[in-house]
């Protein structure tokens, strides 16, 4: 009999079991591996847009800093209706701070990730007057000398006084500054001595820090100025500006003679020199920026002499003498703005008086052949200082050599100076409330001499732009940028709103200008800007109504025009000096500080105070 083996029940199932078993091990791997490989997808893609976000954040700051130049507040869009700008959405929010500085802070949303960015910037600060009392290749301070600072948006100087023992001052830190040697005392042995150019700058597009350290001393003219010795290491801050503090004097040739702090907060030389403030000792490298002027529309042919009390010249808001203008003996002139006034050399004869009334507009005056004046000569500024719109007055270098500019012996002047090619010698009773750049600048025994903060910022004859004081990455989220669930241009679209063009995100579009029309009479235009006629001779001065809160932002000062090219033969100026360092030698790739300094006294500050710094020719007469 046959006996039919039965199959063994128990084993039914199992291979099916440990497929199962192997299927859903496979899956978990799976579906793992699908977790992981999305989860570096997600954060490869989150690391590309956290990239972009910064670019989109970083060209809000550049939309921003432009409207700023335009005289507006910085903030563009806003989180509701943001503006686009590529792939990505931005806005600026824009808060003005007491330095007169504005703080900006950027949001910027790409795809999956947002980014913020905070910067400072100073608005269209003046290359010239922001400086305060700058010789370019020395100062000399006279003993008695005093020098502080005032801000005339605030008020008169007088106003601002806070001590007036023992002596009368506002106690706001002066500025003062210098390419070569500062002098305190008139005396040549007691001088603090500083180093100059960033040469490292000028050579490479980036300098590496190593670089950007203060480099050697430029070569001078006939005043040239000893070569420095290595600066202490107060002094070698690296940094454009030193603020000078008690606990870090600097010392000085002499033993008598130091650079130190005061609790008053000015700049005071006599016996011991006292200086307290921001004392430009190495700023990076300085050329005398070319200026720029409206049109002239009327000429005066030959010299003009004033001989008795006159107003004007006939002409009431842009003449050019041929010749030179002459205060006579015991004569006065008196100037009005607004006021465009070229001429060849400003000659104040003994006793002849100049005055200035800026508060209708303001004044520039062109000198191509400087200023001379006599004994007992005046200056006077008329506008009270807070209402002024400004005298500006520029004095073009010399082709060869002249003799020095002599300012008037006395009065009370608001407004600047610019001599680059010239010694200036400011007498001690002659007050001065401004800025001044020479040459060379000296003060009598006993000057006085008031920085006005106002005059830092907007166009004086020179283009003015704006400066970035900081910038800075803000950290959201739980890092440098925040994950975004949803792209947020889907979520705009989802809501109906279209975000705004980034040129046009700028909120402010009404403005109050003033004009100057054909006949020489100012005239105010408030507005929708794109309404702004075209027809009119000179826009003088223009502010923005501001959106945030209705208020009008301060007055842009506009420069005037580069007729005769001379912005594009400063920048071939600047390409020239790179040519002639590098060129001076075999430069190697990375050039340390000691072949910076020796290829920077090959360069002469003959070449650099030449015509590009002024008006190449005469303006175009109508």
């Amino acid at each position: 009999m046959q006996v039919v083996p039965r199959p063994h029940t128990r084993r039914r199932g199992a291979a099916l079991l440990l497929s199962l078993i192997a299927v859903l091990a496979v899956g978990a791997i799976s579906a793992t591996l699908r977790r992981v490989q999305t989860t570096i997808d997600g954060d490869q893609r989150f690391s590309i847009d956290r990239r972009a976000a910064l670019y989109v954040a970083e060209a809000g700051i550049a939309e921003a800093t432009l409207a700023i130049s335009q005289g507006k507040s910085g903030a563009m869009a806003s989180e509701e209706i943001p503006a686009a700008f590529g792939e990505g959405l931005f806005w600026v929010a824009a808060q003005d701070r007491p330095d007169r500085s504005i703080e900006l802070r950027c949001t910027a949303q790409v795809r999956t990730a947002e980014f913020v960015l905070r910067s400072i910037i100073v608005p269209n600060l003046n290359p010239i007057t922001s400086r305060g009392f700058f010789g370019i290749e020395g100062v000399e301070i006279g003993q008695g000398t005093l020098i502080d600072a005032f801000d005339s948006s605030n008020g008169s100087y007088d106003s601002q006084v806070t001590a007036t023992a023992p002596h009368r001052t506002t106690g706001l830190a002066g500025r003062l500054g210098t390419l070569g040697q500062i002098n305190l005392d008139g005396s040549s042995g007691a001088s603090a001595e500083s180093t100059t150019f960033t040469w490292g700058e000028w050579i490479a597009e980036t300098p590496t820090d190593e670089e950007s350290k203060p480099g050697g001393e430029l070569q001078k003219g006939p005043s040239r100025a000893p070569r420095p010795q290595e600066p202490s290491p107060e002094a070698s801050t690296g940094s454009t500006v030193t603020e000078v503090s008690s606990t870090t004097a600097t010392a000085s040739t002499s033993g008598s003679t130091l650079i130190h702090a005061d609790v008053e907060g000015f700049v005071l030389s006599s016996g011991d020199a006292v200086v307290k403030g921001v004392i430009d000792l190495h700023p990076l490298g300085f050329i005398p920026p070319p200026v720029l002027r409206p049109r002239t529309v009327a000429t005066l042919n030959g010299d003009h002499m004033v001989t008795g009390a006159e107003v004007g010249l006939g002409f009431e808001s842009s003449v050019e003498v041929a010749g030179d203008l002459v205060v006579s003996s015991g004569a006065s002139l008196r100037l009005n703005g607004p006021l465009v006034l070229s001429a060849e050399a400003l000659r104040l004869e003994a006793g002849a008086q100049l005055l200035f009334d800026d508060s209708a507009g303001p004044i520039h005056v062109f000198l191509a052949d400087g200023i001379q004046s006599g004994p007992d000569s005046a200056l006077n500024s008329l506008a009270h200082e807070q209402g002024s719109q400004g005298t500006s007055l520029f004095v073009a270098p010399p082709e060869g050599t002249r003799e020095h500019a002599t300012l008037p012996t006395q009065g009370r002047f608001h407004g600047m100076l610019y001599a680059p090619g010239d010694r200036v010698v400011v007498p001690a009773d002659l007050r001065w409330l401004g800025a001044i750049t020479a040459r060379w600048l000296e003060t009598e025994p006993g000057a006085r001499l008031s920085f006005d903060a106002a005059l830092a910022t907007g166009g004086q004859g020179a283009a003015a732009t704006p400066r970035i004081a900081s910038w800075q990455i803000v950290p959201v989220g739980d890092g440098l940028a925040r994950r975004l669930a949803i792209d947020p241009r889907t979520t705009l679209r989802l809501q109906g709103i279209t975000p705004v063009p980034s040129p046009t995100a700028a909120p402010e579009t009404e403005c109050e200008v003033i004009l100057l029309d054909d006949s020489g009479e100012p005239t105010i235009f408030t507005g929708h800007v794109d309404d702004l006629p075209s027809g009119s001779e000179r826009l003088m001065r223009m502010r923005w109504v501001d959106t945030r809160n209705g208020t009008l932002r301060p007055w842009l000062r506009p420069t005037g025009a580069d007729f005769d090219g001379t912005v594009d033969a400063y920048r071939e100026k600047f390409d020239q000096i790179r040519e002639s360092l590098s060129a001076a030698q075999p430069v190697p790739h990375h050039l340390d500080e000691a072949g910076l300094q020796e290829l920077s006294r090959e360069l002469e500050m003959e070449i650099l105070l030449k015509k590009t710094a002024m008006m190449d020719a005469k303006p175009v007469v109508k």
